[in-house]
């Protein structure tokens, strides 16, 4: 699926008073260092073991680049509502064929708990399906990803089956639960 042409950032932002989407910006480095250098975020996600600071600003000017190269998936920072302050990452990969988005995000170690990832994807799911042209959002968790498969259930998507064998996690094949969302459930 291409993405839009003049595709932009949510203007006004996407917001609940508690957590707003953004833009990823240099102030964000040290936590996305943090969230990437986190065990818990290792075990779950394709990153560098270790995570250095190398690692996380090339990821920064991945996030941060995302806005003008129509070919990389989209990506918003989840903040703080009150101050600002990086929370965690959604990414939105819309390089899937027939109007499927796929998603992923992270949430940095200390704000883990609160729902705001959650949150992130309930503002982000109307916006994906209406700018992005979306038909369909997917998001994949580890069966052993409790806490990730509680997150998309709590934003209404629905657990569709197991993948065997459908990613490869740090060189490790493993299962994947798909989860699916459509605009008549948002």
């Amino acid at each position: 699926m291409a993405r839009p042409d003049g595709l932009a950032l949510p203007d006004p932002p996407l917001a609940d008073g508690v957590v707003v989407l953004r833009a990823a910006a240099a102030g964000d480095l040290e936590r996305l260092l943090e969230d990437g250098a986190d065990p818990e975020t290792q075990r779950w996600i394709n990153i560098s073991v270790p995570y250095t600071r190398t690692d996380a600003k090339e990821e920064l000017e991945r996030l941060t680049g995302c806005w003008d190269d129509a070919d990389a998936p989209v990506a918003l920072v989840i903040a703080d509502a009150t101050s600002g302050d990086y929370a965690g990452a959604v990414m939105m990969n819309h390089a899937r064929p027939d109007g499927i988005v796929e998603l992923g995000y992270s949430v940095h170690p200390a704000e883990r708990g609160r729902g705001l990832a959650g949150r992130a994807l309930v503002l982000l799911a109307p916006w994906a399906f209406a700018e992005l042209g979306a038909a369909r959002l997917e998001a994949r968790t580890d069966p052993g990803n409790v806490a990730s498969q509680r997150t998309l259930a709590r934003a209404g998507f629905s657990r569709e089956g197991l993948e065997r064998g459908s990613r490869s996690v740090h060189g490790e094949r493993r299962d994947m639960i798909c989860w699916s969302l459509l605009p008549g459930d948002a």
